[in-house]
């Protein structure tokens, strides 16, 4: 694709019915105030892996360690797929036995080149949300593998090796996959290493198995390892992402489009590249020349890592959260939101949507270390970890449970976080409102 210039004055008038069209790929009638998010409203709703919740030990909705013999995993992209939730798990943790049967990370029909997992659920309680894996020969939950043309594996699939997003198209299931981590088989304390590549596959049977289709980001100028993706109302994919290996979690967010029409096939990626003078997007063919979205309000200027983004029709606006590691005193770390009326921008400044310290996340869902100061053990970290603080990580919307009131200007989202120390994934919720939304009538007689 082109890149869209300004080259002389004549083009005015081309340029300005460009400026206009791109207003429709959504921001049209978005409220002119900031977004912000409500305090205190972020609540964990339910954990969504493991046997047991670890903050009120009753048994989880899913049971995955009895049910399907994963006792945890990371991440959780999900996306609606022939009429259910498809979630997408990374780097799966099996118990020792299933049924009888060996079903460790070697045991056999488990393959050591793939250790995910792709779960299904009916869409119905954000709050009971009951997991259903594909399973293996013998029941347990079964690693999605990429095939190449000759049926062999054509990526591997281990240590922070993982799908990262996907989405349906024409009854297929369509999935990004991150890969070539140059340190997958690292023994700690050896750092383990990150994904250097990605690759598109496309799934014909409900996500057992994946088809290679082309890499969509490798080598020194990847951009797009972790990705965030999303229907444009162009008839654009839209892709959000971000670098891996060792920029991992130290990266800047890029943006970039391809026809939804030509995604099985390679080529035909558009890079964002910034604002003309009308302030219309620049687009280039050329993944090298893509320009961060924007930067972080302190050192290190670039953090980010994995990433979720959706449109939300009741502050029509794009949003963003990531994980971010960087702190101040108007910054919290922890997950971190960004708003937009265009996919690709101009993004508001951060806001921190969730911080275990200040969101009830430690001591309660999240180990809070034992120190000194506070020798008391909340029972969330084996006896190696007491002393190590958790964090969380990987954010992604539950886009179908994204409610809200269009007139005031404020909705409520859930997502999906992965939490270390206990390892697995919660979902929380959180609300945002325009800063100039229509406030309902107070009763009468109240001040």
């Amino acid at each position: 694709m082109t890149q869209t210039r300004i080259s002389r004055p004549g083009g005015l008038l081309k340029a300005s019915l460009l400026l206009l069209a791109t207003v429709a790929a959504r921001g049209q009638n978005a409220g002119s105030g900031p977004i912000r998010y409500v305090p205190g409203s972020t609540r964990k709703v339910c954990q969504l892996t493991g046997e047991r919740d670890h903050e009120t030990h009753l048994p989880t909705a899913s049971r995955t360690a009895s049910r399907f013999g994963l006792v945890a995993a990371d991440l959780g992209d999900s996306f609606e797929y022939k009429g259910r939730l498809v979630f997408l798990f990374g780097d799966s943790l099996a118990t020792p036995t299933f049924h009888g049967h060996p079903n460790g990370f070697s045991d056999p029909p488990r393959s050591p080149l793939a250790n995910d997992a792709v779960a299904f659920a009916d869409p119905l309680r954000p709050d009971r949300i009951r997991l259903d894996f594909t399973t293996n020969a013998l029941g347990a939950y079964g690693n999605p593998v990429v095939l190449g043309a000759d049926g062999k594996p054509a990526i591997t699939l281990e240590t922070n090796e993982v799908p990262v997003a996907g989405l349906a198209l024409a009854g297929r299931m369509v999935v990004v996959f991150a890969t070539d981590n140059p340190h997958r088989n690292a023994k700690p304390p050896e750092p383990l290493g990150f994904a250097t590549r990605s690759v598109v596959g496309v799934s014909e049977d409900d996500g057992r198995t994946f088809r290679y289709c082309y890499d969509l980001s490798r080598g020194p100028d990847a951009r797009f390892i972790n990705v965030a993706l999303a229907h444009g109302p162009d008839g654009f994919l839209y892709i959000w992402g971000t670098r891996g290996g060792d920029n991992y979690r130290k990266s800047a967010v890029f943006f970039a489009r391809k026809q939804l029409s030509d995604l099985l096939r390679p080529g035909g990626m558009a890079y964002f590249t910034g604002f003309g003078p009308l302030g219309a997007p620049r687009f280039s063919p050329r993944e090298s020349e893509a320009a961060p979205l924007f930067a972080e309000p302190m050192e290190p200027r670039h953090a980010t890592g994995e990433l979720g983004v959706e449109w939300n029709p009741y502050v029509k606006r794009w949003v963003m959260l990531y994980n971010c590691q960087d702190r101040d005193a108007d910054h919290l770390p922890g997950i971190w939101m960004r708003t937009a009326e265009h996919a690709w921008g101009p993004w508001s400044d951060p806001q921190t949507i969730f911080n275990p310290q200040r969101d009830g996340g430690y001591g309660h869902f999240i180990h809070r270390a034992v120190t000194p100061q506070d020798p008391v053990d909340d029972g969330l970290a084996p006896p190696a970890a007491r002393n190590r603080w958790g964090g969380a990580y990987g954010p992604s919307f539950l886009s179908r449970f994204t409610t809200g009131d269009a007139a005031r200007g404020r909705s409520t989202f859930f997502y999906t976080v992965s939490t270390w120390i206990p390892y697995g994934q919660v979902v929380l919720r959180s609300t945002i409102e325009r800063a100039d939304a229509r406030k309902p009538p107070k009763p009468f007689g109240t001040n």
